[in-house]
């Protein structure tokens, strides 16, 4: 079973999103608020993906989590976060970013596309261009662009 870890300072975010992911059958890891939590989770199961807001408790904090999560784990790191400036400055750290505000319901879609592609920092995965992905919809047979900023 998938391993994700939440790393997100707003509770209703967290919750829903946990929710969610567990619903779908992923093992959940937190949610973490602090980037303290969240290498103290990790330090118990290596999560195979983590969705870290870059704002923790002090703006950045995220960037710290990301790069600990990454070099320790190996994990894959998706950006959620209304900061796409700080996410783009940094996407040697993170195989996806989803701006914020996203719609819950694409947690399962972004932590697959995350959890199938090249670590970030991996031979395969040196050039980066952000650009939209599309993910189908709820509704049978549509798809409408979402708001995740993956590189290429």
């Amino acid at each position: 079973m998938m391993v994700v870890l939440i790393v997100e300072d707003e509770a209703i975010i967290a919750c829903c999103s946990a929710a969610i992911l567990e619903e779908a059958g992923f093992a959940v890891l937190g949610p973490a608020h602090t980037s303290g939590e969240a290498l103290e989770l990790s330090h118990g199961q290596r999560p195979d993906v983590a969705l870290v807001d870059i704002d923790l408790e002090t703006h950045g904090a995220g960037i710290g989590v990301a790069q600990q999560l990454r070099a320790q784990y190996g994990t894959a790191v998706v950006f959620t976060t209304g900061r796409l400036d700080q996410a783009t400055s940094n996407h040697d750290l993170a195989v996806a970013v989803l701006a914020k505000p996203y719609d819950p319901a694409e947690l399962p879609g972004i932590v697959k596309y995350a959890a199938s592609r090249p670590r970030a920092g991996s031979p395969r995965s040196n050039a980066y261009h952000f650009g939209q992905v599309t993910m189908p919809s709820r509704e049978a047979g549509a798809a409408v662009p979402g708001r995740a900023v993956v590189p290429r």
